[in-house]
């Protein structure tokens, strides 16, 4: 299935579930309790691919007043996540230097990463901007991390939850009911083929994060360039 097919897909899965059942609100944002942590590989998008996502998250803002939208300095697009968040992880009891090594080993002959932002689409969670890779270098990125890591006897939850193939980023997670879920609709409808820009992709980060990539939690272990 392609890339386009995929978003399409999910997307109106998730209206078919929205519109019996409503969003699904994130109970654990805004809980000062949440504890769960993981390492993860992500992307950073560059000044313009922020300004055009603030464009999209300042309409939102009138449409969806008291959700929750990523700040600048969270936004971001999961490459891989190296061990899914879950309570109780410990940072201190993993040999980050084997992952270091791991990751190096996955990124011979990966260079820049380009990739295209372009449309938005609904989870029943979240809205999120959908990217296409322009080139073959995230997928396989995440391929050679995958024969790497599945050759190691580190910890690690590479695919647990399901294959990431997508490219998306997330904007904005529903903490509150809505009252009109049409005006939801209308939103992503006015920017389902907006084009936010282009970005070459030349650092792969890694870091120690919580579950939203919040930059008050999120530990930068190591910074990748690519070529």
């Amino acid at each position: 299935m392609g890339l386009k097919n995929h978003y399409a897909s999910l997307h109106e899965s998730a209206l078919s579930i929205i519109r019996k059942e409503g969003f699904s609100l994130d109970a654990e944002l805004n809980n000062p309790t949440d504890l769960r942590r993981g390492l993860t590989l992500l992307l950073r998008p560059n000044f313009e691919i922020v300004e055009a996502f603030n464009q999209f998250i300042s309409k939102g803002r009138a449409v969806l007043p008291g959700q929750y939208f990523y700040p600048p300095s969270d936004l971001h697009l999961t490459i891989m996540p190296i061990i899914s968040c879950y309570e109780g992880f410990s940072l201190e009891k993993l040999d980050l230097s084997v992952y270091d090594q791991l990751i190096k080993n996955s990124l011979k002959d990966i260079r820049k990463m380009e990739i295209e932002f372009e449309g938005v689409f609904s989870s029943p969670s979240c809205l999120m901007v959908k990217g296409f890779p322009l080139n073959e270098y995230l997928k396989n990125f995440r391929q050679n991390l995958r024969e790497s890591f599945a050759s190691s006897n580190v910890e690690q939850s590479l695919d647990k939850r399901y294959k990431l193939v997508a490219a998306h980023s997330t904007l904005v997670r529903f903490v509150k009911p809505i009252e009109d879920i049409e005006k939801v609709f209308a939103l992503i409808d006015a920017y389902k083929n907006f084009n936010f820009g282009t970005q070459y992709f030349d650092q792969v980060s890694f870091v120690y994060n919580d579950w939203y990539q919040r930059k008050s939690i999120v530990k930068t272990l190591n910074t990748y360039p690519l070529l």
